[in-house]
């Protein structure tokens, strides 16, 4: 008999969670959508361009002031990362038309390879290792040209310009 009980309980408990999980569950799919709503075209270019307007700004602020020393430059690098990561999480979140999809998958994967390189480059300036300060930065200058093209591709025109940003 108490064998039985035991068993009751455990599966009244049971039938309580089942529904807390299903509705985590649910929850966490983003109600099935994968949390994206598929953009135009032209959404997708005067979204991204928005972004990159955003990036660009603050870029050029960062930058106002030259980095006195080593700690100065590692932060300024720290700040324009951060700015650099916006943008693309901003435009991560678009959805792009899927004759689009490879061209903009492309162009976000060149951006967070730079993003990557700019975090050698804080990681160097933060190590005083100008050598590979300079190395992450020009590596980031040597693929603008690429990046401008891809962004060009996809008719972004802000994104495509040489403004100092990823």
């Amino acid at each position: 008999m108490a064998r039985v009980f035991v068993l009751m309980f455990r599966a009244k408990r049971l039938l309580l969670v089942l529904p807390a999980i299903a509705i985590l569950a649910f929850d966490a799919s983003g109600c099935g959508g994968g949390g994206k709503d598929q953009v135009t075209a032209a959404e997708l270019q005067q979204k991204a361009d928005q972004a990159c307007q955003e990036e660009q700004s603050r870029f050029r602020e960062i930058q106002a002031t030259a980095p006195a020393n080593a700690s100065d430059a590692a932060d300024q690098t720290k700040a324009l990362v951060q700015a650099a990561e916006n943008a693309s999480s901003t435009m991560s979140d678009l959805e792009p038309p899927d004759a689009l999809r490879a061209k903009f998958d492309a162009y976000l994967s060149a951006r967070n390879r730079s993003i990557d390189q700019m975090k050698k480059g804080q990681d160097a300036a933060e190590n005083q290792d100008s050598h590979a300060y300079g190395v992450a930065q020009a590596a980031v200058v040597k693929t603008a040209p690429h990046r401008k093209k891809l962004a060009g591709d996809l008719g972004f025109k802000v994104c495509s310009r040489n403004a100092g940003a990823v």
